[in-house]
């Protein structure tokens, strides 16, 4: 499964607990739609370092590196060791 698939996965079953009509897209907009919010955020940030083993350093707690699935995984990507 891809990093995307999983946080997709991840914000669909976990903080929306399956109750989204429409498919998310990549690049939907979750903090600006009200799809999380700063509890969503932490939630997230949670699983993100847990899920990949990752360390996220608070200056990267941006609203904008977890505005859409898209710039979420592009975050993931910078810290995963490969």
């Amino acid at each position: 499964m891809s990093t995307s698939d999983s946080i997709r996965d991840f914000i669909t079953g976990e903080i929306l607990h399956g109750t989204l009509k429409d498919p998310l897209h990549d690049q939907d907009s979750l903090i600006e739609s009200g799809i999380i919010d700063s509890m969503g955020v932490m939630t997230l940030l949670a699983f993100l370092e847990d899920k990949f083993s990752i360390q996220i350093p608070g200056d990267e707690l941006l609203p904008e590196n977890f505005e859409s699935i898209s710039t979420i995984t592009t975050l993931v990507d910078r810290h995963l060791v490969r």
